[in-house]
């Protein structure tokens, strides 16, 4: 009788440890699904430390956060899908060796872009998604600037200074 129990409590103990296991991988695949959504970056939304934000500004920009990283996801997605498994991976690749090498902007997007060899179907899809995505980080600046006082809506970081009214005023 007393090895029967002893060998019943064994087998609960294995059964609990087993059922953690389980339990615990199946928690590893759910943040790792959520994880993609959390990933995503609003760039107008990412604000400098230098703005504080009051706790009604803070509860409108989580809302629009919410509102927008669905859309901002939906075409990160249809980014991925636009590349081949071989070209994500030179992307991959390409990118940590241009960081390395301390490029930063236009200089890092080029090597990057030298590396993906895009078909030209490709390159007019990426144009695409490309204008979607800064079409809606406009339309998120928009709203950003009724929640944002003056001072604090002119302390978001601009374009690089001068290239875009350079060539305005050569135009002119």
């Amino acid at each position: 009788m007393l090895k029967v129990s002893k060998a019943l409590v064994a087998v609960a103990l294995i059964m609990a440890c087993v059922a953690s296991v389980d339990a615990a991988e199946k928690g590893a695949k759910k943040k790792k699904g959520n994880r993609k959504q959390a990933n995503v970056t609003i760039q107008a939304l990412k604000l400098p430390e230098t703005i504080e934000l009051n706790t009604e500004q803070k509860e409108k920009v989580e809302a629009l956060k919410k509102e927008y990283t669905p859309q901002f996801a939906a075409l990160q997605k249809k980014n991925r899908e636009i590349l081949t498994a071989d070209q994500i991976k030179a992307r991959r690749a390409a990118m940590k060796e241009a960081k390395d090498a301390g490029k930063k902007g236009k200089e890092l997007r080029e090597a990057v872009s030298a590396a993906l060899n895009l078909t030209d179907d490709q390159e007019k899809q990426m144009k695409a998604v490309t204008g979607d995505i800064r079409k809606l980080n406009g339309e998120v600046v928009g709203k950003l600037e009724g929640v944002l006082t003056a001072d604090q809506f002119a302390k978001i970081k601009k374009p690089a200074k001068g290239k875009k009214n350079k060539n305005k005023k050569k135009n002119s």
